[in-house]
């Protein structure tokens, strides 16, 4: 055993192989509940608290971990390969271990809310100066699917944090005490902060929402001006349908059937009805 007052890390399959005191036998089957079940939560004992967490590093990379947690103690077990995830230090101190697994949280969650934030403000200007993507929706929905992972697992290590210092308060309030007093004050600090996390999340998620809606507004837009062009062009040629449909009846009647300048009247006055029809329509403003 190492000293107490450090972190410990384990390797689950040596964990799996060795012969297990109590403590490690609830840390096991703590992270046996994360598969294939997704459960992210912390319990009480007599005097220590156990659970476990799990969250996305990408779209398909999940790093799962449990833990027991006490005023000397903090035993994390995870796979080999997710370790330098968490924590990188060899043998940090309770203190110094909390800080740097919560830092790494943060700091990665933080920097991908940055960079989700400053790509949606650029795709919303994009959008506002009318430059439209056929690939638009389908990178919406891709961020909405990352905003969407992103915020369930912010909210369960939320949840597991309240739920730390939910059962310590209870623990003090029945004459008991199992964190230490600074590593119990990490905690709270670390609940504002990831609850504030959760919160810009939320923010994006919601303000993707109304990109949505920009980007539906900008295409109805779009079509509605071409359709107005349409109809203005066809509204301009119109009178020279009516104009060919009348001299086009040759009755014998007709005037104009055996003038020598017919046929120039004809094609300057379908000339004259055009451009009256585009004065008309600029001086409406409607092209």
């Amino acid at each position: 055993m190492e000293e107490t007052g450090r972190i410990r890390w384990m390797n689950r399959e040596k964990l799996e192989r060795k012969e297990r005191n109590p403590q490690e036998e609830l840390l096991l089957q703590s992270i046996y509940k994360l598969e294939p079940e997704y459960w992210s939560g912390v319990k009480l004992t007599e005097d220590s608290l156990y659970g476990a967490f799990r969250f996305h590093e990408g779209a398909q990379n999940a790093v799962s971990a449990a833990f027991l947690l006490n005023a000397h103690d903090f035993i994390l077990v995870t796979r080999k390969e997710e370790k330098d995830t968490l924590l990188r230090s060899e043998n940090p101190t309770m203190e110094e271990g909390l800080e740097e697994l919560f830092e790494n949280v943060l700091k990665r969650g933080q920097q991908k809310v940055e960079r989700m934030e400053k790509y949606l403000i650029d795709m919303e200007q994009e959008i506002v100066k009318g430059k439209i993507s056929r690939n638009r929706n389908q990178n919406i929905f891709e961020c909405k699917r990352s905003l969407a992972v992103w915020k369930n697992d912010y909210v369960q290590f939320l949840n597991l944090v309240e739920g730390i210092n939910g059962l310590e308060q209870k623990k003090k309030e029945d004459q008991g005490q199992i964190l230490s007093e600074e590593s119990a004050c990490y905690f709270r600090v670390y609940e504002n902060k990831l609850r504030r996390l959760t919160e810009e999340t939320q923010f994006l998620y919601e303000e993707l929402v109304h990109i949505r809606e920009a980007l539906d507004a900008a295409l109805s837009y779009e079509q509605n001006r071409i359709m107005k062009v349409f109809t203005t062009v066809t509204t301009v040629f119109m009178p020279l349908s009516l104009i060919a449909g009348w001299y086009g009846m040759n009755f014998t009647g007709m005037p104009e059937l055996g003038w020598e300048y017919g046929y120039p009247f004809v094609g300057i006055l379908s000339v004259l009805v055009v451009l009256v029809c585009i004065w008309f329509f600029r001086k409406k403003k409607l092209f």
